[in-house]
């Protein structure tokens, strides 16, 4: 019995690559908050938020892009935070530094992105 727990504790201590932030949020990670930033109202479950912003990592094999974003109204603060889509398929879409718009879809499981697509190259730096 001993000879079986202590490969599986070693297995389970494993580093992730995936940001810390991204792991709270991950599907196999669910979090749930009652409670929005502050000035910002509770999210609303299972609705979508539009949202515009520069893409600045994506990790195609795990399915999360980062994304230095606007407000989202009613939702969050601008920030550069990641987020999971639901179909990675919509990640071939994009590269670091395109300008992005997007939907994200706020649920008990996380927020994830339902549409992103490109509409400019950044031009700021």
């Amino acid at each position: 019995m001993i000879v079986i727990t202590i490969p599986l504790l070693i297995g389970s201590c494993q580093k992730s690559n995936l940001p810390a932030k991204s792991r709270a949020q991950s599907p196999d990670h669910p979090t749930a908050s009652s409670n929005g930033p502050a000035g910002f109202p509770p999210a609303v479950m299972n609705k979508s938020y539009p949202g515009s912003g520069v893409v600045v990592q994506i990790n195609l094999q795990e399915g999360w892009i980062e994304i230095n974003h606007e407000e989202i109204k009613d939702l969050m603060p601008a920030m550069q935070m990641e987020f999971w889509v639901r179909d990675k398929s919509l990640l071939d879409q994009v590269k670091t530094g395109d300008r992005v718009d997007f939907i994200v879809l706020e649920t008990t499981g996380g927020e994830y992105l339902t549409e992103l697509k490109k509409t400019a190259p950044d031009t700021t730096r």
